[in-house]
């Protein structure tokens, strides 16, 4: 697995871009849809264990997405680092389930 440069924030006072370490499928209308190795770009952090988001990897789709599915370290192309980007099993999915983050008008 290669691992892409680290890509630079499009959006003045984002909080960073970090690289997605566990994929998540969306549930509701305001999720995103990341997988491993994807960059995103976090615009708001929720106390929930929520973020909302850009994804620079899969055409700049904006959303929410479970904290825990980023990694906050630099990765490395190093072995031992790469095997860090695994996907979340299905009882985990289970647990991240949410009502929403956002207000929809």
């Amino acid at each position: 697995m290669t691992i892409a440069p680290k890509l630079q924030p499009t959006q003045a006072g984002s909080i960073g871009v970090f690289y997605v370490t566990a994929t998540y499928t969306p549930t509701l209308s305001d999720e995103i849809d990341i997988q491993v190795g994807d960059q995103v770009e976090v615009l708001v952090e929720y106390d929930d264990g929520w973020c909302q988001g850009i994804n620079l990897s899969r055409g700049g789709q904006k959303g929410v997405f479970p904290k825990h599915c980023l990694d906050y370290y630099t990765p490395t192309t190093e072995p031992q680092q790469q095997a860090l980007f695994t996907e979340i099993n299905s009882n985990e999915a289970d647990r991240v389930k949410r009502v929403s983050s956002m207000y929809v008008a």
